[in-house]
């Protein structure tokens, strides 16, 4: 699989409110670029990638706020029938690379997703996903939801007529939530990537010193001797979101969707 064309300019966006880095709340918006993919398995017309929907919309049915996720769910939705009409929602599979829990008061807060995972869920033909740094589960499982395939730990499985490989969280200290030591981690990424996944979701995501991309360069080092495959990311932002390293290409999907159709 391999992404032969991204839309520089946005097709959409959605408003959301996030925590300041300096303090209080701040409007921002969450653009949603269209692309182009080559080799989607036949079953699948689309492909959604997202990640680090660090923040809420206020839901105005019911007065209250929500997670960004559950809000992007819908608009995603709504603009499938009015972009691409052709597109059936059951035939789109989902990418969701961590960090899907915000609190627009605290920055870098931490909690649980599992709302954002249902609502993509009820919405669309499969998703699969990794944790993020911030994801923390209280209220259910996520293996628990139907159509929901999620890498709780390091593995590769074939599900949705390929192999797709997750590893979430971070490298850090072992007693933290979602991390991992850099050389265990290092280590788990070298074992699935030598079982050669058509996809692979990571929350932390490489380097691209050439491009003046942030990123590990434990990671880039592991890319750059791998197969082809298409590895999906997140947790450090990049102005250009689509970088080849080696033979692998990396979509980093922090604070944007993207919404790939088949070339």
């Amino acid at each position: 699989m391999r992404i032969v064309k991204l839309d520089p300019e946005p097709l959409d966006a959605v408003p959301y409110l996030s925590a300041a880095s300096g303090g209080g709340i701040e409007h921002i918006e969450l653009p949603v670029h269209s692309g182009k993919v080559e080799g989607l398995p036949a079953q699948w017309e689309a492909l959604i990638v997202t990640s680090d929907l660090q923040g809420t919309c206020q839901a105005s049915a019911i007065g209250q706020e929500r997670l960004l996720g559950e809000e992007l769910a819908e608009h995603l939705a709504l603009l499938l029938q009015l972009e691409f009409p052709k597109i059936d929602p059951q035939r789109v599979l989902v990418l969701l690379c961590g960090d899907l829990y915000a609190d627009p008061n605290v920055r870098g807060s931490s909690g649980d997703p599992l709302p954002v995972l249902r609502a993509f869920s009820s919405q669309f033909g499969s998703v699969a996903g990794v944790a993020g740094n911030h994801d923390l589960f209280s209220s259910g499982e996520p293996q628990q939801l139907e159509q929901v395939l999620f890498f709780e730990h390091p593995g590769i499985q074939k599900a949705a007529g390929m192999r797709i490989a997750g590893l979430g969280g971070i490298m850090g200290r072992a007693d933290r939530p979602n991390r991992m030591p850099k050389e265990l981690f290092l280590r788990e990424l070298k074992r699935l990537l030598a079982r050669k996944p058509d996809l692979l979701l990571l929350h932390q995501g490489p380097d691209k010193p050439t491009l003046g991309l942030r990123g590990d360069a434990g990671i880039r080092k592991q890319l750059e001797s791998a197969s082809d495959t298409l590895v999906c990311c997140g947790h450090v932002h990049w102005e250009q979101p689509l970088a080849e390293i080696g033979q692998v290409q990396v979509l980093n999907a922090d604070g944007r969707a993207f919404i790939l159709t088949q070339a």
